[in-house]
């Protein structure tokens, strides 16, 4: 079974509960330097064929297309060293290997590595240019997404710290824009995961001064989700996995099934879609998902087809 579904695992609801993390997407009303669009027109040409470019590199990301998706974003690193667009997407690329795909501790060292590289283009970044949204919404996301990993590798005190400076960032956005599909979602899981921590580590949150429930936590995931804007991937994704932890599956196969509408190519969506439909007791359409799976060639997905291979062989054998 891979990592994220381990329904044994009682360390996974710990992990969920570190889970404070800004997830993705380039902001499309802002410039690389931080400036509204209508502001920066001329520097917004040079850029142009550098975000067409940066685009491709996102869609092969969310199609699990990683070898193409690396080489686009190390390409642009190449072009512009300070840009911290590339380097945050190249750092998902080994935690999406690691948290969704059921790798090992390797893969958590190399994507630590890889965002330790981004964190310092992003303080570079910001130290110049204080109030760049994407650099702000971009190291909320890496600072959760360390601090997600840390947990899951059983360093709770480094997930708690690198949790609480990815909220810093968050709040610093949600502060300039509170309409903000990316604001939304860092609120929703920061709600969430205050509202899931159990009690006994509850300590550790009272003397951070942080507070949240989890339905006021789904309900800003539901409405980021519901946005316009390439962040309702993320939102949906976290909500899928959320909902799968709450045993909230037609919840998660309702979401689940538009991740696969717009990503028909992406294994780990389908695998989700696939579970949602099983809990939900639709055994032939779920083995038939599995099947999709189970066929793919992806180089890194090989514990996703054997875990959609035993869950369809079960389903057959019912």
């Amino acid at each position: 079974m891979i990592f994220v579904l381990k329904e044994s695992n009682q360390q996974n609801a710990m992990t969920v509960n570190i889970l404070i993390v800004l997830l993705t997407m380039v902001s499309m009303g802002s410039s690389p330097d931080g400036k509204p669009a209508s502001e920066a027109s001329s520097d917004r040409e040079v850029y142009r064929n550098f975000d067409d470019i940066l685009e491709q590199g996102i869609e092969a990301f969310y199609q699990a297309d990683w070898d193409e998706a690396q080489a686009v974003f190390e390409e642009l690193r190449n072009r512009d060293e300070s840009d911290l667009r590339p380097w945050f997407f190249e750092a998902m690329v080994p935690f999406w290997k690691y948290f969704f795909a059921g790798q090992d501790s390797e893969m958590a060292r190399e994507f630590l590595d890889w965002s330790g590289k981004a964190v310092e283009v992003g303080d570079r970044r910001l130290s110049n240019v204080p109030g760049d949204t994407t650099a702000i919404l971009m190291m909320g996301g890496l600072h959760g997404y360390r601090g997600l990993v840390a947990a899951s590798e059983r360093e709770f005190r480094t997930a708690m710290r690198s949790g609480a400076a990815g909220y810093s960032f968050t709040r610093k956005l949600m502060q300039m824009s509170n309409e903000n599909p990316d604001a939304l979602i860092g609120q929703g899981v920061y709600h969430y995961m205050v509202g899931t921590i159990p009690d006994g580590a509850r300590w550790l949150t009272n003397m951070a001064g942080l507070r949240g429930d989890k339905l006021t936590g789904f309900s800003k995931l539901e409405e980021a989700a519901e946005r316009n804007s390439h962040t309702r991937t993320d939102a949906r994704m976290i909500l899928t996995y959320l909902y799968h932890q709450e045993e909230k599956y037609e919840d998660a196969l309702r979401v689940s099934s538009l991740l696969v509408d717009d990503w028909p190519e992406n294994e780990i969506f389908r695998y989700y879609y696939a579970i949602s439909l099983e809990k939900t007791g639709r055994n032939d359409e779920a083995a038939d998902q599995f099947r999709i799976v189970e066929a793919s060639e992806h180089a890194d997905l090989d514990k996703l087809r054997k875990e959609s291979r035993e869950r369809r062989d079960t389903l057959i054998s019912e």
